[in-house]
């Protein structure tokens, strides 16, 4: 265990604050402040002071401005000691990189620093039972009541939303105008008392997902993001940022736990984080489907001879390997403000490769795949999989959405036939 150091407490603000992206420098400062023996909080609030939790961010928003090469190096060192990473969730993935393309200079020193230091977690409100993959078809409404917007609907498939403080709603705010254009984006309070969150259970025994219902929940106007009935555009570069996988820990590699007070994390030690991680080994998405899981897994069932588990593996490798490139791709365009078709091509290539894993991993455990739970073949961990991912290639537009994203405006194919781009909301039939 490591002996524990006085951290460093220098303001990023201060000019004598060094810190550089060499890997001397991020060591050193590890050194001093890395270790297992300190909360979760503390941990991510040292992260934060220091920027480095989220480094491509602006040095005023809580990062420090780095390109993707010094992150390779902060995610070398931090790989050396073994500290976790930065707050996940979908406020650090989608959250942050919209409020700071979409949002004001006060929004972004208001709303930013509890997702830095990971004291909140945001969910997001967006699709709802009439509103999936036509998601400009939103019903839930929200009025103007002076400094304050008056919420009423219902949202579901809403992930995370049992411990979030906030979320990302898009509700209609026009009905005259179409339903592109009648719509507006709010970060809305979800601990008040106009919000029932009803969870949803998965057929992996989980509730990851939740039905969320409005009955005149307010928000206050200074959260809406944007222009009011610009909220498609601010929409749009969010399933962006969701579609292309970009890294939450922006650097920061290993165990990264959910944001939030209501998680349960803060105030674990990152040790007793690190060990639980190792120990559950639950999350499919970091094991069930992945080439390093699936090759032990061959060697132990005595299926490496088989020449089509071979060839499934080999082409399991190389789309992890491409779709890797892609995420970087994607990632580069997103920090420049280019939320283009490789968002959706990422996000095609995650979700077949997830398709791959599981089809593998059930033919390498034969009948041994009918047998859930963690006393049976893999622990439990493929069969997991096998149940989990079918909502992968529903969520963040689903694969049939992808496809004609990539089609329209990668291959340059015409576009679905639209007859009510111009039709007031008001006025479009709807079941």
């Amino acid at each position: 265990m490591a002996r524990y150091i006085e951290p460093v407490t220098e303001s990023k603000a201060d000019p004598a604050y060094s810190l550089e992206p060499t890997e001397a420098s991020i060591a050193s400062w590890l050194h001093q402040n890395w270790s297992p023996d300190i909360t979760v909080r503390e941990w991510w609030a040292r992260l934060a002071r220091a920027g480095l939790g989220f480094a491509t961010w602006p040095e005023n928003r809580g990062g420090r401005g780095w390109d993707r090469a010094s992150l390779r190096v902060l995610s070398q060192a931090f790989g050396q000691v073994g500290a976790i990473g930065a707050p996940a969730g979908l406020g650090t993935l989608m959250g942050g990189p919209v409020v700071l393309q979409f949002g004001t200079e006060e929004q972004q020193a208001r709303l930013l620093p509890p997702l830095v230091d990971g004291t909140e977690g945001w969910c997001q409100l967006f699709s709802e039972p009439g509103a999936g993959s036509d998601l400009a078809s939103v019903s839930t409404r929200a009025e103007r009541d002076g400094d304050e917007w008056i919420v009423n609907g219902q949202k579901v498939w809403t992930s995370g939303s049992t411990h979030s403080a906030r979320g990302m709603l898009v509700a209609r705010t026009d009905l005259d105008a179409p339903k592109h254009r009648g719509i507006s984006y709010f970060i809305i309070d979800m601990r008040q008392p106009g919000v029932e969150i009803r969870p949803l259970k998965q057929m992996n025994g989980e509730s990851h997902f939740s039905e969320v219902f409005f009955t005149d929940a307010r928000v206050a106007d200074a959260d809406r993001i944007s222009d009011v009935n610009n909220g498609w555009a601010v929409t749009v570069a969010t399933l962006g940022f969701e579609r292309s996988g970009l890294s939450a820990a922006d650097g920061t590699p290993g165990v990264r736990p959910p944001a939030g007070e209501l998680a349960g994390f803060l105030d674990r030690t990152v040790g007793d984080v690190i060990a639980s991680a190792k120990k559950a080994r639950t999350l499919p998405e970091d094991t069930g489907g992945t080439f390093s899981m699936l090759r032990r897994l061959n060697a132990e069932f005595g299926t490496d001879n088989d020449p089509m588990i071979r060839q499934a593996l080999a082409r399991r490798y190389a789309h992890e390997r491409i779709s890797t490139f892609m995420q970087q791709r994607a990632a580069a365009n997103a920090r420049a403000g280019r939320v283009g078709p490789e968002a959706s091509l990422a996000k095609l290539f995650w979700t077949t490769g997830l398709t791959q894993g599981r089809d593998v991993g059930t033919a390498i455990l034969g009948a041994h795949g009918m047998l859930n739970g963690k006393e049976n073949a893999s622990g439990g961990v493929v069969q997991k999989f096998a149940l989990t991912i079918p909502s992968a290639r529903i969520a963040g537009g689903s694969d049939e959405i992808q496809r004609n994203i990539i089609g329209e405006r990668v291959l340059g194919l015409p576009k679905d036939v639209v007859v009510d781009a111009d039709v007031a909301f008001r006025d479009l039939k709807r079941s």
